[in-house]
C-alpha cells in the first residue's frame, strides 16, 4: 500500500474579521482567542474551527457527487459516531451490538458514511441514565440497552489543521463595530473586536487511509480496504477540493456568518506517495528574541520546492487563489487511478 499523503503550508491575510471571538471583556465585547509567546501577544484563529469549515465544504462536494452519507453525519452532529455506528449494525440487521458484530458494523458505518471515514470519531455508549436524554431523544434511552455491551470504539481523523497564527504581534482592538455609540463618553455598546493580520497555517492529510478500515486485522480475511478502489479515489478528490475551497474562501463559526476581508493567499502543496507529507511552516518561533518570537519563515515555499522528486513527490507553489485551485487539480490528477491495497489478510503477527 503506497502512504499517499498531501500536505497545505500557507499564508493568509486576513483584514477586519472576527473569526473564533468568544468570551467577554467587560460588560459586552467579544474577544479572540489569543496566543501568547513570552510576553507577546498573538492572534490564533483555532484548528477546530479550520476543521469544522472543511468538514462543511466536504460535505457539499459529497452532496454534489453523490458520495454516500449517513443523515446526522451530513448535519456534522456531534455524536455521530456513535449513532453511525448503531445506523450501521441496523443495516446489518444486527439489533444489539455485541462484542462479535461491533467490528463489522464499524467497518460498515465507514462504508456507509465519508464524514465518518475522513472526520474520525469516538464512539462510547453511553448507560441509558433518564438524565442524560432530553424528551426529543427519548426514542435512544429505549435503544441503549442494546448498544452499551460493545466497547469505546474511535477513528482518528484523516487530516491534521494546525492552528492559523497571526506573523506579527496582535493589537487585540483594532476597531470596533458599534450598534449604538454614547457620544457624550465615546463609549462603543455591543461592540465587536475586529482583527487584521497576516497568519501561517499548516494542513495534512493521509489519503491512504481513506476509505479503510483500522480494525481489519481482527476480522480474519478482511482486506484493510473496505470500500472500492473508485469511491476511495472520489473521497480523496472530495477532501483535498475541501482543503482548497477553505484556504480560498475561509470563515469561522457560523453563528453570524462573518466573512473576512482576504488580501494575501499564497503556499505550497506537496503530494507523497512514499511518507506522510513533510511540510515547511510558513512561521518560524525563536524564543530567544523577547520582542519577536514569532516571525514569517518567507522561505518556506522554497523549502518545500526542494523535497521534490520526480518519483514519489511532487510539489506546486501558489501565489493567488487561482494559483491554489490550479495547484490543486494537479495535485488530484497526480493520484492513481486504483488503489493497491491488496492487504486481505487478518492474522496478527
Amino acid at each position: 500500500m503506497n502512504l499517499w499523503s498531501i500536505s497545505f503550508a500557507y499564508r493568509l491575510g486576513l483584514g477586519f474579521h472576527a473569526l473564533n471571538n468568544e468570551g467577554a471583556d467587560g460588560s459586552n465585547l467579544m474577544q479572540p482567542r489569543r496566543i501568547d509567546v513570552g510576553d507577546v501577544t498573538y492572534d490564533g484563529i483555532s484548528g477546530e474551527i479550520i476543521r469544522r469549515h472543511i468538514l462543511e465544504h466536504f460535505v457539499n462536494i459529497c452532496r454534489e457527487e453523490g458520495i454516500p452519507m449517513l443523515p446526522l453525519s451530513e448535519g456534522l452532529h456531534p455524536d455521530r459516531g456513535s449513532i453511525g455506528i448503531r445506523a450501521a449494525a441496523k443495516n446489518m440487521e444486527h439489533n444489539e451490538l455485541t462484542e462479535e458484530n461491533l467490528y463489522p458494523s464499524v467497518r460498515k458505518a465507514i462504508e456507509l458514511c465519508s464524514v465518518l471515514d475522513v472526520g474520525g470519531y469516538l464512539a462510547a455508549w453511553k448507560e441509558g441514565n433518564e438524565k442524560d436524554y432530553t424528551a426529543e431523544q427519548s426514542y435512544i434511552k429505549s435503544e441503549c440497552a442494546k448498544y452499551k455491551k460493545a466497547e469505546p470504539v474511535k477513528r482518528e481523523s484523516c487530516f491534521d489543521v494546525a492552528w492559523l497564527i497571526s506573523e506579527n504581534q496582535q493589537v487585540l482592538t483594532i476597531t470596533q463595530h458599534s450598534a449604538f455609540r454614547d457620544t457624550s463618553t465615546m463609549n462603543s455598546r455591543y461592540a465587536q473586536t475586529m482583527r487584521s493580520n497576516i497568519y501561517g497555517g499548516v494542513i495534512r492529510a493521509d489519503l491512504h487511509r481513506i476509505g479503510t478500515d483500522d480494525y481489519w486485522y481482527l476480522q480474519q480475511g478482511k482486506k484493510r480496504l473496505c470500500i472500492a478502489a473508485e469511491e476511495q479515489r472520489k473521497r480523496q478528490d472530495a477532501l483535498i477540493k475541501a482543503i482548497a475551497d477553505f484556504i480560498a474562501s475561509p470563515t469561522g463559526a457560523k453563528t453570524a456568518g462573518w466573512a473576512p476581508h482576504v488580501f494575501l493567499t499564497e503556499g505550497a502543496i506537496l503530494l507523497t506517495s512514499s511518507r506522510t507529507s513533510p511540510f515547511q511552516s510558513p512561521i518560524k518561533v525563536s524564543l530567544e528574541d523577547v520582542n519577536a518570537p514569532v516571525t514569517a519563515d518567507l522561505g518556506y515555499a522554497d523549502s518545500m520546492m526542494k523535497l521534490a522528486h520526480d518519483g514519489d513527490t511532487w510539489v506546486w507553489t501558489f501565489k493567488d487563489v487561482k494559483g491554489l485551485l490550479d495547484a490543486t487539480e494537479n495535485a488530484i490528477a497526480e493520484l492513481p487511478g486504483a488503489s493497491n491495497d491488496n492487504e486481505t489478510t487478518g492474522e496478527q503477527t
